[in-house]
């Protein structure tokens, strides 16, 4: 039997029998399997120690295992945790492929400077892309976001500021630069926010929480031309929950396509339209600013320095290139995203138990009324300390924490090889051991309070600190440098929420956590919470004054 050549084929080869073909594939199909075989062992037999642990069938693709890991991410996280214990392995995400290190590694490469944090960030934002150029200025060659936060913030946390209205203490003559400010803006926002009627009402609490931590966080970063502007405040809380949300749809995007993504996704758009909008709102701004220091210098007066973020940026850029408000909306960002996240669902699990709220309602009228409210009476708050890190603990943002992708080959003391490009994640477990919490799945807003009393668990307990037993703030020379900022925004928002309204859950609540994408689990965004306005106890704005601070307490990595 034989068939017609066809036309592109040398008539030299004449005609080929089926028998040949057969016997021809035959061996092609060999040789190629056995060198596939010894090229794979060649390549992989490094890795081969570290097992993917949830590769694609013969019938999917890794894109499948992706997608599947959007949906399923705990249960998968969970099958990998029982088949490999306390060994790294390899997961495909949805962000791609990763090594997964037990958390006793959190402390082998809390300071190894080739694994990046911010390498990381621009990869799983795709800050390479149109309107997501926010999530690329970590990467800034001057590391100005890093030197901002670390520096200018922490020294701004720490300053005075001579004014001369208020109350002060005998022989005191500044107030917190932050502290009192902050305050003022939270005497004024949750108003706008919450109202003053002491009738039960409803509220969408996430929505509510993100806004007010969105002008609390506006009035330090961008101080009073921008705090109250409500179109930036609008801006930066779309950002928010639009650029995360768009983020993690594109991850799931091909490479090639993803350049596309923001020519066919409407959250894309909105990303986009809202960066084009932080530009038109700030550039005004920075322009009448630029004006104000020359005509200074004309007039041979001392230049201004205008005290706030904008400010801090253009010092800390050394006249290199940046755009101000991407630089701007990454910060919002930071800030905005967690500190909500966790204000929000501790409000939740506190209104759900409403003897909490009198307990930590009791603290601050006994610290505050005695010390003011100031830094250091903020940091003495130990029992809304403990809240706090414990919402974390039974609630963390991510489950698998301090991602970083390798800029080059780093080789760890174990042996385990990371190659340069290669995406590294610790696993938060530790924070539902039962060896180091007991009875992990309860809430306890003591739990971290009674660990402050024993001396061999004191540096662990504070919410700023950071180690393998809770990542939620990352750990070592990466950790989120905003932390100390976010600590005592937070406390000063509570201190007015439950000074001055009771809280409880509203009917139909689900107090059961929710999973979102990917390895993210939040309680119900929809749920919402009653509240009445009540008659607070102390009156913080007239209980803003100074005493001798120290160094904040838990300040140091453990």
């Amino acid at each position: 039997m034989s068939i017609p050549r066809s036309s592109h084929t040398s008539k030299h080869l004449g005609e080929i029998s089926m028998d040949t073909i057969s016997h021809s594939s035959l061996v092609i199909t060999t040789i190629t399997l056995v060198a596939v075989t010894l090229i794979s062992f060649a390549v992989f037999t490094n890795r081969s120690k570290y097992p993917l642990a949830n590769p694609p069938r013969w019938f999917e693709t890794r894109l499948t295992k992706r997608l599947e890991f959007m949906k399923h991410g705990p249960a998968i996280i969970e099958d990998a945790r029982k088949l490999y214990g306390n060994q790294p392995y390899k997961l495909l995400t949805d962000l791609g492929e990763c090594f997964v290190l037990p958390p006793p590694y959190a402390n082998i490469i809390r300071n190894e400077k080739d694994l990046s944090f911010s390498k990381a960030i621009y990869s799983d934002f795709n800050a390479d892309v149109h309107g997501f150029e926010p999530f690329g200025g970590l990467e800034h060659q001057k590391r100005i976001v890093q030197a901002v936060t670390k520096k200018q913030l922490t020294k701004y946390l720490s300053k005075k500021n001579k004014i001369c209205s208020g109350y002060y203490k005998a022989n005191d003559d500044a107030k917190d630069a932050v502290t009192e400010p902050l305050s003022k803006e939270a005497t004024y926002a949750v108003d706008v926010i919450f109202g003053k009627d002491p009738e039960w009402k409803e509220t969408n609490i996430t929505d509510s929480i993100l806004s007010l931590i969105a002008r609390l966080s506006s009035k330090v970063f961008l101080g009073d031309e921008l705090c109250r502007n409500e179109a930036w405040l609008r801006v930066t809380k779309i950002y928010t929950v639009n650029g995360f949300k768009a983020a993690t749809q594109i991850s799931a995007y091909p490479p090639a396509l993803k350049m596309l993504f923001p020519w066919f996704s409407k959250d894309a758009k909105v990303v986009a339209q809202n960066l084009k909008d932080a530009r038109n709102v700030i550039a005004p701004i920075i322009n009448q600013r630029n004006q104000i220091k020359d005509e200074a210098k004309r007039s041979g007066k001392s230049v201004p320095n205008f005290n706030d973020m904008l400010e801090w940026l253009e010092q800390e850029s050394q006249g290199s290139a940046y755009d101000p408000a991407t630089y701007q909306i990454l910060l919002s960002f930071a800030a905005i995203h967690t500190t909500s996240d966790l204000a929000s669902q501790a409000l939740m699990r506190l209104a759900q138990e409403p003897h909490l709220i009198a307990e930590l309602r009791e603290e601050i009228i006994r610290v505050i009324g005695s010390d003011g409210l100031t830094k250091a009476a903020l940091s003495n708050l130990k029992l809304m300390d403990s809240a706090l890190k414990e919402t974390q603990r039974v609630k963390p943002n991510v489950i698998l924490t301090m991602r970083r992708e390798a800029k080059r080959k780093v080789v760890l003391p174990d042996g385990l090889t990371i190659n340069k490009g290669d995406r590294v994640v610790v696993d938060g477990i530790n924070m539902l051991d039962p060896e180091i919490y007991p009875n992990p799945e309860k809430f306890d807003i003591y739990r971290y309070y009674r660990m402050r009393q024993d001396p061999a668990t004191a540096n662990k307990a504070h919410l700023v600190s950071t180690g393998p037993e809770n990542l939620s703030f990352g750990h070592g020379s990466q950790a989120c440098p905003g932390r100390f900022f976010a600590a005592n925004e937070i406390k000063i928002a509570f201190c007015h929420l439950l000074l001055k309204y009771d809280w409880e859950l509203a009917p139909g609540a689900n107090m059961e956590p929710l999973h979102v994408v990917g390895d993210q689990t939040v309680l119900d965004p929809r749920n919402k919470l009653r509240f009445r306005r009540r008659k607070e106890e102390l009156d913080l704005d007239t209980l803003v004054f100074v005493k001798e601070e120290g160094k904040h307490e838990g300040e140091t990595d453990v």
